[in-house]
């Protein structure tokens, strides 16, 4: 497997998602997480935008 692409297991792990419903809920709700595309029929995400994604997060909840 390329480490550069993850599946939406590998994001949920990632963000420390335990069900896939509320992955789910999540993707639909927050407009500011990166678009997944599509590889054979499967949900998936560059690494590197998951993590640019992650440390806006960071930076926004330091900031406050």
């Amino acid at each position: 497997m390329n480490d550069k692409i993850m599946f939406s297991s590998d994001v949920m792990t990632f963000l420390r998602f335990g069900a896939r419903s509320t992955f789910s809920e999540f993707l639909r709700k927050d407009k500011s997480f990166p678009q997944p595309f599509k590889i054979g029929g499967k949900n998936t995400w560059y690494r590197e935008d998951v993590e640019a994604w992650l440390d806006k997060q960071r930076e926004q909840a330091n900031s406050l």
